[in-house]
C-alpha cells in the first residue's frame, strides 16, 4: 500500500520576528512569545531561528529543558560564550553544537566592530541515551564545511546519536540535484539560505521551509546562481 507524502511549507514572509535593539531574530517554527497554529516542532527540530546581530551585540540563548543546539553562521563568525567567560569563535563554513540546561547561560556575541552577522540557531531534542552518554566525548562539536564543490549537499553538522544530519549546498542556475533519505522514518527539513530554489515541484524563496514525511528521494532544481539550500534529515522519535 502506498503512503501519501506529507508536506508544509512555511513561507519566510510569514515567520514570527522578536526584535530588540541590534537584534532581530526571524522564527519559523514557534519560539518563545511567537505561538502560531502550525508551526509546532517538526520532529527532533524544535526550533528554527535565522538571526542577524548588529556589530558588537549580543543575544542570549536559554532553554527550559535539555537541548542541543547547532549554530551555522551564514554572513561573518560568531563568539559563542559560556556563563564562565569562556568562548568559542565559530565562522562561516563552520558549525558548532552544543548541550544547554535551563542552569546554562550562554551568549552569541559579535565580535567586529562595524558588521552586521546573520547565523541560523537550530535546536533538536537530545539524544541523550546511555550510548550517546558512553561516547558522546569522541564527538567534535565543531565541523567545518567547505562550499566552494559546488553542485552537490556537503555536511554541515549532526546532532547527537546522530538522529538529525544537515546537509548544505551552493548551487548555479538550473542545476538539478536529489537527496536520498537514509532512513524512511525520517523527515526532511528544508530551509533556502540565499536565492530561490523548486524544491518537489514546490517554489521556495530566500527564508522559505519545506517539511516533508513519507519521503523516499528530495529532488530540487536552483533557479538562481549560486543558490544555497540547507537540507535537514529529521529523526521523527
Amino acid at each position: 500500500m502506498s503512503v501519501q507524502t506529507e508536506a508544509q511549507i512555511f513561507l519566510g514572509s510569514q515567520r514570527g520576528i522578536t526584535q530588540s535593539e541590534g537584534t532581530r531574530n526571524m522564527h519559523t517554527l514557534n519560539f518563545g512569545s511567537y505561538q502560531a497554529e502550525g508551526r509546532e516542532a517538526f520532529g527532533r527540530v524544535l526550533v528554527f531561528n535565522d538571526v542577524a546581530l548588529s556589530a558588537g551585540k549580543a543575544e542570549n540563548i536559554n532553554t527550559t529543558k535539555p537541548t542541543e543546539i547547532v549554530l551555522l553562521p551564514i554572513v561573518g563568525g560568531l563568539e559563542l560564550v559560556d556563563r564562565y567567560g569562556e568562548s568559542v569563535f565559530v565562522n562561516s563554513g563552520e558549525s558548532f553544537r552544543f548541550l544547554t540546561f535551563p542552569e546554562s547561560n550562554f551568549k552569541v556575541h559579535n565580535p567586529y566592530p562595524l558588521e552586521t552577522i546573520n547565523y541560523l540557531e537550530i535546536h533538536l531534542t537530545p539524544d541523550l541515551s546511555d550510548n550517546y552518554m558512553d561516547n558522546h566525548m569522541d564527538d567534535s562539536p565543531l565541523h567545518l564545511f567547505s562550499l566552494s564543490d559546488k553542485n552537490r549537499l556537503i555536511p554541515s553538522f549532526s546532532g547527537l546519536g546522530e538522529k538529525v544530519t544537515g546537509y548544505v549546498g551552493k548551487y548555479t542556475g538550473r542545476e538539478e540535484d536529489e537527496f536520498l533519505v537514509i532512513n524512511p522514518e525520517n523527515g526532511i527539513f528544508t530551509f533556502i539560505i540565499q536565492g530561490a530554489f523548486e524544491v518537489q515541484n514546490r517554489l521556495l524563496e530566500k527564508g522559505d521551509a519545506l517539511s516533508l514525511l513519507n519521503v523516499a528521494t528530495l529532488e530540487f532544481e536552483a533557479l538562481s546562481n549560486d543558490a544555497i539550500i540547507l537540507v535537514v534529515e529529521v529523526g521523527m522519535d
